[in-house]
């Protein structure tokens, strides 16, 4: 006797793949290199790329253990060119990111960030945490927060 599946089956299981939620499988690839190239752009403190892809809403900032709040994207590069001015990045690297899902969808990304003052010898690690909202067709960032050293 043939295997035979249920055609409710068949057609329920085709809908997932063609449903509304579909492109996000896709969105989560695109979030992964949008974190990796936002590592690597903070690492070069390359600001002028990083605002490019600052969210058209602006972006809410945090320094560490001084929250900034909502800035237009002109004055967050400003706060973030004056934040890396005296600082050496030696790496970035993504150490986590997901999607949170939302309308429009929203992702992460955490960054491991070594850096030291200009001129200074002992290394600082921090983490970069990066909140990313998909607008006109890419993820771009909406909120970016340096945490402070925490105490374990």
């Amino acid at each position: 006797m043939a295997n035979v599946v249920p055609r409710g089956l068949i057609l329920g299981a085709l809908g997932v793949g063609v449903s509304v939620g579909a492109p996000a499988v896709c969105l989560g690839q695109d979030l992964e290199q949008a974190a990796t190239r936002f590592a690597a752009q903070w690492a070069a403190g390359d600001v002028s790329t990083l605002q490019d892809r600052f969210s058209l809403n602006g972006l809410r900032l945090q320094w560490e253990a001084r929250p900034l709040g909502a800035l237009a994207p002109p004055r967050a590069g400003v706060s973030i060119r004056e934040y890396l001015g005296n600082r050496e990045a030696t790496s970035a690297r993504v150490s986590r990111f997901g999607e949170v899902g939302g309308d429009p969808p929203q992702g992460f990304a955490e960054i491991r960030w070594e850096s030291r003052i200009r001129g200074m010898t002992e290394m600082v690690v921090r983490t970069v945490f990066v909140g990313f909202v998909y607008e006109d067709g890419a993820w771009r960032v909406a909120e970016l927060r340096v945490l402070p050293r925490s105490r374990l």
